[in-house]
């Protein structure tokens, strides 16, 4: 078989393969409209302090000691989100929410 067969052969068996595939990803470029240019960047934040309290693992409640947004403890055998500064009880205090109930005992 002469070389220039061979060649038209295998770019006939790749366009095979290959255009259900470009047809395919014209369309799904069709769909999708492509972004468009960046927006102007966000104002800078304060070290943090403008942004969401993160989240503390304190152990287990104490009575009696404050505890501040974002601290997460356990009580009962249930996790708990502090929602604001409290030195409520979890489950009796509105300051607390739920995160994990306690599963049942077998």
């Amino acid at each position: 078989m002469r070389p220039e067969f061979v060649a038209e052969h295998v770019g006939l068996t790749l366009r095979g393969l290959l255009d259900p595939l470009a047809q395919r990803v014209a369309a799904l470029e069709a769909r999708a409209p492509m972004p468009g240019p960046p927006g102007p960047a966000g104002r800078d934040g304060l070290d943090g302090k403008d942004g969401a309290p993160g989240l503390r693992y304190l152990g287990v409640h104490v009575d009696g000691k404050t505890y501040d947004v974002g601290d997460l403890v356990t009580a009962g055998g249930s996790a708990w989100y502090c929602g604001r500064t409290t030195t409520g009880a979890p489950g009796k205090s509105a300051d607390w929410q739920l995160m994990v109930k306690r599963g049942r005992d077998r």
